[in-house]
């Protein structure tokens, strides 16, 4: 629903945007929303607060280094394609990150979007082939192994999306005390 919700703020927002002045841009509401709230939104949209935050916002986004070819999929719904419908077993990062970052070409085959997503994936298929070793004594979770070659951000697993949220600090604490 958030998604959404901000989805529809956006496009409200370029609506907004194509007009130069407050009068023109009351004068052409959406249909779909009421007058009262687009009077709100013409406010809310030219409040010099919600203008430093979007300038922020385009700023940050410029600094994304990869681009993904999942469309309106989520990064979850493309891993979850992946599970073995007889063993139940999703595939690994790496091939889950080649799907995520890759698209065919005009001859079929599929290629890097960028070199960053391409180096990426270079790091996660090692990590893995790693991981498969009988040498390992303690085996990395996928999650893990996302967390290690993309760094963490607290409040998300980076590489999943929206909803995979990292473990509580007091859950690994908790975790740590009863091995002990």
């Amino acid at each position: 629903m958030q998604r959404l919700f901000r989805t529809w703020k956006a496009q409200l927002h370029n609506y907004y945007s194509a007009y130069s002045t407050d009068e023109d841009k009351l004068s052409h509401r959406p249909e779909d929303v009421e007058l009262e709230d687009w009077k709100y939104l013409v406010k809310y949209f030219g409040r010099e607060k919600f203008k430093v935050v979007s300038e922020r916002n385009k700023k940050n986004r410029e600094k994304q280094i990869t681009k993904h070819s999942c469309g309106t999929r989520s990064f979850a719904e493309v891993e979850e394609s992946t599970r073995n419908p007889e063993s139940g077993e999703k595939d690994t990062p790496d091939k889950v990150w080649d799907i995520q970052h890759t698209r065919k070409n005009t001859t079929g085959e599929r290629e890097w979007l960028n070199p960053q997503s391409q180096q990426i994936h270079g790091q996660l298929q090692q990590l893995v082939v790693e991981q498969q070793s009988e040498e390992i004594e303690h085996c990395m979770t996928k999650d893990d192994i996302l967390s290690l070659v993309l760094g963490e951000i607290s409040g998300y697993v980076r590489g999943k999306g929206y909803g995979k949220k990292p473990p509580k600090k007091t859950q690994i604490q908790q975790a740590g005390r009863h091995r002990g």
